[in-house]
């Protein structure tokens, strides 16, 4: 029988709270979107920096406490095109958006091996972790993205701004760095087996 982490079980039941919380949250302000709309540049800011906080977060806790990647079905994370995909995200300076990362909210070294420790299992939990990541970002990518356009055809063109370039920079940037590590960890993973099974 499998011992029962408490640490872990605390650590899912305050997740799962926090999510709740925030899909509370994020419901208000998408209800009330109609009457959040301003003209004024510092409202919109931080109104938009709110309804990205609160969707993204509502989102991450959740991936964090429960394996919500699984939601979408294989075929999704596969990358048809990795070169395509590696040569646009570097037009796009991708390379630029992880340092500013790894110097930032990634300068935990702890942090970095919680995701690789250096052996092959270690890829595949890399390649599952990035897979939860993704995810994590891709539905409030969607719902942001709908939200600024929602204030576009109402005519609040700095809500629509600023909500969709915080939307690109806290998900889209994420979620295109989690295909850029599939697509450079996948054919490595393929290599070592190919070399393990020449061996047996």
């Amino acid at each position: 029988m499998k011992r029962i982490n408490l640490r872990d079980l605390l650590r899912k039941g305050l997740l799962t709270f926090g999510s709740i919380f925030l899909i509370y949250r994020s419901g208000d302000l998408v209800m009330g979107w109609n009457k959040a709309q301003t003209h004024d540049s510092v409202e919109a800011l931080i109104i938009s920096f709110l309804a990205n906080l609160f969707i993204l977060g509502a989102f991450a806790f959740a991936g964090f406490a429960w394996p919500t990647y699984q939601l979408l079905p294989e075929k999704y994370y596969k990358i048809k095109n990795p070169h395509g995909l590696v040569s646009f995200s570097r037009k796009i300076g991708i390379g630029i958006y992880q340092k500013f990362l790894l110097n930032t909210f990634w300068r935990n070294k702890d942090q970095l091996r919680a995701y690789f420790n250096g052996t092959k299992s270690g890829i595949n939990h890399w390649i599952m972790e990035s897979k939860k990541a993704e995810f994590g970002h891709l539905i409030p990518f969607i719902l942001l993205f709908l939200l600024s356009i929602w204030s576009a055809l109402l005519g609040f063109w700095k809500m629509a701004f600023f909500n969709q370039t915080l939307n690109v920079l806290a998900n889209f940037y994420p979620i295109l760095l989690q295909r850029n590590h599939r697509a450079r960890l996948i054919p490595i993973l393929k290599r070592i087996k190919g070399s393990t099974n020449n061996l047996v």
